[in-house]
């Protein structure tokens, strides 16, 4: 690499590319590049560092020291990452990690430790800054990499029992007839609306008697609230930490790191967060249980629209989730259609047509075909009546009521299972702030209405599926098998910055893609 450089030095940008495969070993690393970046101003270069590394005896899955190790990364190279030029020049990273603890390309253990990262080859007036390039290469990687590693197995193994310890909890989930699961102590407050950073002095969960559950684990006995299966309802008045407790649940489809204060917290992994997204594109998606007998005669059994309503949205979205085989809706009454949440029997006094099944007319028998729902409420009797529990929320301190539901139900329709016909191909798809872009795309995805979408290096893994799959002639549920049953794909991919998705939040994008036929 060093003969590369000094012969290199000076020359047009594109030169970089002499450096593409090549390997060398400086010290315990050995680098390869595996892409050159065309241009100063694009996407940065990739590099990849192997290192001798002997897995511990006490760790059962690699991905919680992946994630360890990872977090380690990235701060060494933030320190190590410095402008040397123009556009990308001299930048070493990779995308911030939130708290959780995810599969992440960037780094595998696999016979030995595997470190992919951005590095932004040097240049001024797009002419090679050889000197520059040597210098990162040969001084600032080695020196980030030995402070990555200089780290004790004391140091990595909380984090790795951590997510030990997390996986068993939520495997366990099933056996005790639990959607969910909040441990005691835990801290589920944050510090600010959009932080990852637990509130100082919050007040720790404490569980009510009636929904105290023990779940054995191999690390002890972890008491704390089960979510049941059926129909949760949370209610209470406004700041007393009704969202949060359902954001809390929402998040513990992942793994946390330890400090975060939502360690014990656990849901399973196919659940969705259901809101109201005016203006959505849908394509055929059976919504009739809950949208009929429109006076424009629009076939709800395959609604399509570009321009959906907050109801026909909800609707839409709830059935997609369905149709893929999620388990879990977790609603908030604040981002909802409230039309399509219940409905006042008063006004059958002066309305003379009725044309939304409210999502409670359709609760009940929608948990007897084994999908469950928590649903947050500020006090709407329909919904908290229509529960088979109820959680009171008091200045974050939760409380159980005893509610026996007269509500009236009804027949809940299955949506019909629909197969991609056309997705068509969406070349260079990326991220724009919170949107998936493509001159494919007639407007862009608003991935921000997936909740529980939260690290930029998942949304770049689905920009990164949707360009180079072709899902043409698969189920939906097909689609979203295939990505949950090989989650290990993602290290195939020879570009840092990838995040671990579930099927479910491929399948979210794909159903917002306008231009896609379905049948």
């Amino acid at each position: 690499m060093r003969s590369i450089l000094r012969k290199i030095d000076g020359r047009g940008y594109k030169a970089y590319k002499e450096l593409l495969g090549k390997r060398e070993i400086i010290g315990d690393y050995r680098l390869e590049f595996l892409r050159i970046q065309g241009d100063p101003f694009a996407t940065p270069s990739v590099i990849s560092v192997q290192v001798p590394f002997e897995i511990p005896e006490f760790s059962r899955n690699t991905v919680g020291i992946e994630d360890f190790i990872y977090r380690r990364v990235y701060a060494s190279l933030k320190k190590e990452s410095r402008r040397l030029g123009e556009g990308k020049s001299g930048y070493l990273g990779l995308p911030e990690p939130t708290n959780i603890m995810i599969r992440r390309n960037a780094v595998h253990l696999e016979n030995n430790l595997q470190i992919m990262f951005y590095i932004g080859l040097p240049a001024r007036h797009r002419k090679i800054l050889g000197d520059a390039a040597e210098r990162m290469i040969y001084e600032n990687i080695p020196r980030a990499m030995k402070h990555a590693l200089e780290f004790s197995m004391d140091d990595m193994k909380p984090h790795a029992e951590a997510y030990d310890l997390q996986e068993e909890l939520r495997s366990k989930l099933k056996d005790y007839g639990l959607v969910s699961f909040i441990g005691d102590g835990s801290i589920l407050p944050r510090k600010c609306g959009d932080c990852q950073e637990p509130l100082e002095g919050a007040v720790p969960f404490r569980t009510p008697d009636p929904m105290r559950v023990k779940i054995e684990t191999s690390f002890g006995e972890i008491e704390g609230m089960g979510i049941k299966r059926g129909i949760t309802a949370i209610a209470g008045t406004a700041f007393h930490g009704k969202s949060t407790l359902l954001n809390a649940i929402r998040d513990g489809i992942y793994n946390h790191i330890p400090g975060d204060g939502r360690e014990r917290v656990v849901t399973i992994r196919n659940s969705a967060k259901i809101r109201a997204e005016d203006g959505r594109s849908t394509r055929c998606v059976d919504i009739k249980t809950f949208i009929y007998n429109l006076p424009t005669r629009i076939d709800t059994g395959c609604f399509t629209t570009d321009n959906a309503s907050g109801a026909t949205s909800m609707a839409a979205s709830i059935q997609e989730a369905v149709e893929i085989g999620i388990e879990l809706l977790l609603v908030d009454e604040d981002t909802s259609a409230t039309n399509l949440l219940y409905y006042d029997e008063r006004a059958d006094a002066i309305l003379r047509h009725k044309t939304v099944r409210t999502l409670i007319e359709n609760a009940r028998d929608m948990a007897d075909r084994g999908i469950s729902i928590v649903i947050v409420s500020s006090g709407t009797m329909p919904l908290i009546e229509s529960a088979d529990d109820v959680i009171v929320m008091e200045d974050y301190r939760p409380r159980y009521i005893d509610v026996k539901s007269q509500k009236k139900f009804c027949e809940y329709i299955p949506p019909k299972e629909r197969r991609l016909l056309r997705m068509g191909r969406l070349e260079k798809m990326k991220i724009q702030g919170s949107w998936l872009v493509s001159k494919q795309l007639s407007r862009p995805i608003r991935i921000e209405n997936n909740e529980q979408i939260v690290e930029r290096a998942q949304a770049n893994y689905i920009a990164y599926i949707l360009t180079h799959s072709n899902f043409s002639g698969l189920k939906m549920s097909e689609i979203a098998r295939e990505i949950d049953d090989f989650p290990d794909k993602i290290y195939r991919v020879k570009n840092p910055g990838m995040g671990e998705v579930r099927g479910y939040d491929v399948i979210f994008a794909i159903n917002r893609i306008p231009e896609i036929m379905v049948r």
